[in-house]
């Protein structure tokens, strides 16, 4: 057994097997030898640098069908971007937004490496959190970083600011707050609301986006809602949503399967840039998961996507859709 080397923290050493392994190539005999630990050592501590959350693994390229899922889906809905990545397994303990989050690490960070993005809007949800988690550190102290909708919400799990606050330390931009709920009580008050100084700045700032990416929900007519789940929505909305034939729900404005804003008083209250603001921006949406299939095709229908990353389930799903709709 070797003796581990004196001069570096368990932490250090972790960062540099980790290191060696990816980036150098070494096999873990070639880096116990330079770190002179044991094999055993330099297995724990490469595992110990993926608990750390200091390991990004992106993989480039594409299975050969997941390829032709992104060219069929690019062509027949007019995208510019489209990633589909294989679904994760439906099993308990597994994190089913890893591929999608990953997907979206590495879309974000290309563009953000090409230095085409000066502002960067964002939306919220699961999909846009594990995005962040999947990011590496990165040094753009010039980017701006910017919410298009309300950033106050009742519970704090998923906060649309969380999503920013993460960013900023990820790679040393400036983040905004739009100090607003995500629905206002009345129509009346969105307009007071919307109306302040300190919000009208930030909404200033959002409109100039470069890239928004945003997450997309489904109604509850359809399983989960996280705004019900968030307490966002009660069950009096849920009811008028099924009625007025709610099919998904973008930056907190529903759809019908058409993608067009459904005739509902809570359309009148949310907080944020509307759809049509929304539209001649550069806007990637991050979903997947069978639930998510019918609200996937209302907001692509809507026209107001550029680029789509999402899973096999909804995109084989989306295009069968689509298939039974031009029969």
């Amino acid at each position: 057994m070797k003796n581990n080397h004196s001069s570096h923290s368990e932490k250090d050493l972790a960062l540099r097997a980790a290191w060696l392994s990816y980036v150098g190539g070494y096999t873990q005999a070639e880096i116990a030898d330079r770190l002179m630990v044991s094999r055993m050592k330099v297995h724990r501590l490469i595992a110990m640098a993926h608990d750390m959350g200091a390991v990004k693994v992106f993989i480039q390229g594409s299975p050969e069908d997941l390829l032709k899922l992104e060219d069929e889906l690019k062509q027949r809905m007019n995208l510019d971007v489209c990633s589909v990545v294989p679904a994760m397994p439906v099993e308990e303990g597994v994190n089913h937004f890893a591929n999608l989050g990953t997907a979206a690490a590495h879309y974000l960070k290309s563009r953000l490496d090409a230095k085409d993005v000066e502002v960067l809007g964002l939306g919220w949800g699961r999909s846009l959190s594990e995005m962040v988690n999947r990011l590496p550190q990165m040094d753009y102290p010039d980017l701006k970083m910017v919410p298009v909708l309300g950033s106050v919400v009742r519970k704090m799990a998923l906060n649309p600011y969380d999503v920013i606050h993460r960013l900023v330390d990820k790679t040393g931009g400036e983040g905004y707050l739009l100090p607003v709920p995500l629905f206002a009580d009345t129509a009346e008050h969105k307009r007071v609301l919307m109306e302040q100084r300190s919000v009208q700045d930030v909404i200033n700032i959002a409109v100039s986006a470069d890239l928004t990416m945003v997450g997309l929900g489904a109604v509850p007519s359809q399983g989960h809602s996280l705004l019900k789940e968030l307490g966002e929505i009660d069950a009096e909305d849920c009811r008028k949503l099924h009625e007025a034939g709610a099919e998904a729900e973008l930056l907190g404005q529903f759809l019908d399967a058409n993608g067009n804003l459904v005739d509902c008083e809570i359309n009148s209250r949310t907080l944020g840039l509307g759809l049509e603001q929304l539209r001649e921006h550069n806007i990637v949406a991050v979903a997947g998961g069978e639930e998510k299939v019918h609200a996937t095709l209302s907001v692509l229908r809507s026209g107001l996507l550029k680029g789509l990353i999402t899973d096999e389930i909804v995109a084989r799903q989306v295009l069968a859709l689509l298939d039974e709709g031009d029969t």
